[in-house]
C-alpha cells in the first residue's frame, strides 16, 4: 500500500470506529478463503460489517473512538466484526460464535461493547441473547395476557347473570306449579 492508501483506509476506519456500539476482534489464522467468504456472508446477512484489518493502520484508526480499549489486542492475524446499533450486537456475537464452533480455527479475541472490553466468554453469553425482535413480541404477549384475562372475566359476567336469572325464572316456575297443584 502507498502512504496515501494508507491514510485513506485509517481515515476510513476510523470513521467507522466513531459511531459504533459494539466491535469484536478475531484470529482468522488458518481458515480458507472459501470459510472467510462463508463468515462475511453470514455476518453481512444480519448487518455486520467485517474486515481483515492491518495492525498498525487498525490501532491508528482506533485512537480516540469508542472502541480503543482493544487496542492492545491488535496483534497478529486480526479481523474486526463491527456494528452502530446495539440491537445488532447479539446477533452479530451469535454468528461468530456459531461460526467459530463449526470452524476452530476462528478464535475470538476481544470485543468492546458500551466501551467496556469483553472476552470470549462474554461474546457467548451475549450470543445468548434473544434478538429485538422475539423481546418485543415477548413484551407484547407480557402486555396482552392480562388484557386477555380481563376480557374473559367481563365475557363472564353476562353469562352469570343470565345463568342466574334462568335460575330465578326456573325457581319461580316450579314455585308457581307446586302452588297451581
Amino acid at each position: 500500500m502507498t502512504r496515501e492508501e494508507k491514510e485513506k483506509e485509517v481515515a476510513w476506519l476510523r470513521e467507522q470506529f466513531q459511531g459504533i456500539k459494539g466491535l469484536f476482534l478475531t484470529d482468522y489464522q488458518g481458515l480458507t478463503v472459501a470459510e472467510m467468504n462463508d463468515l462475511r456472508t453470514r455476518l453481512r446477512a444480519v448487518g455486520i460489517t467485517y474486515k481483515v484489518v492491518k495492525n498498525t493502520l487498525a490501532r491508528r484508526a482506533l485512537e480516540e473512538t469508542p472502541v480503543a480499549p482493544v487496542e492492545e489486542y491488535v496483534v497478529g492475524p486480526r479481523g474486526a466484526a463491527w456494528t452502530d446499533e446495539d440491537d445488532k450486537i447479539p446477533p452479530m456475537a451469535k454468528v461468530l460464535v456459531e461460526f467459530a464452533k463449526d470452524h476452530p480455527k476462528l478464535n475470538l479475541v476481544r470485543g468492546v461493547v458500551g466501551g467496556t472490553v469483553v472476552d470470549s466468554n462474554q461474546m457467548e453469553s451475549l450470543s445468548k441473547l434473544p434478538s429485538r425482535e422475539e423481546l418485543l413480541a415477548r413484551l407484547v404477549g407480557n402486555l396482552a395476557a392480562p388484557v386477555g384475562a380481563l376480557v374473559r372475566i367481563l365475557a363472564q359476567l353476562p353469562r352469570s347473570v343470565v345463568t342466574v336469572l334462568k335460575a330465578i325464572e326456573e325457581q319461580k316456575k316450579t314455585a308457581s306449579d307446586s302452588a297451581a297443584g
